[in-house]
Parts: structure tokens; C-alpha cells; sequence
């Protein structure tokens, strides 16, 4: 498979964009692995090497589900203590 690194630019200054942040300046490491700049950009910003470099949003996907689920479960859990709680008082 190979890549397209000027889709892969233009994706990660879209990310960049739309979250509002600088883009990575380099993609690429003088020994042609992913830059400390990007994998520091993707960490931080939660933006998916796989996206970036080869248009996969699979593992974006795959992450967005997993935080999503983590907050309602936090919710569901936050809510029992309150209502706990609640009963405690009463």
C-alpha cells in the first residue's frame, strides 16, 4: 500500500483546522518513519496515524466509540453515587 503524502498533508491541516491548533510541520522522519512532530499530534489531538497517512478513520471511529462509552459509563456511575447519596440524606 502505499502512500500519498499529500493527501496525508491535507489531512492532518484539516484536523488541524477544524480543532483549531497548528499542524504538524513534518510527517515524515529523515529515516521515513512517522515524525516525533506528528505521533506528538496525534497523541495530543487524538487524530489517527492510520487517518493521516492513509485515509483510514476506522481507528478514529473505534476511539470516539471508546471515549464515548467511558463518559456514560462515568455519567451512569457519578449518578448512582448521587442518588446513593440522596438516599443517605433521606
Amino acid at each position: 500500500m502505499s502512500i500519498d503524502y499529500e493527501k496525508a498533508e491535507a489531512r492532518a491541516k484539516l484536523y488541524a483546522h477544524t480543532i483549531g491548533v497548528n499542524s504538524p510541520a513534518s510527517l515524515v522522519a529523515d529515516d521515513g518513519a512517522p515524525s516525533r512532530e506528528v505521533l506528538n499530534f496525534c497523541l495530543t489531538n487524538g487524530a489517527s496515524l492510520d487517518w493521516i497517512f492513509l485515509g483510514d478513520v476506522r481507528g478514529m471511529i473505534r476511539d470516539s466509540y471508546k471515549l464515548a462509552k467511558l463518559e456514560r459509563e462515568s455519567e451512569t456511575e457519578a449518578d448512582s453515587h448521587y442518588h446513593g447519596a440522596l438516599e443517605d440524606v433521606r
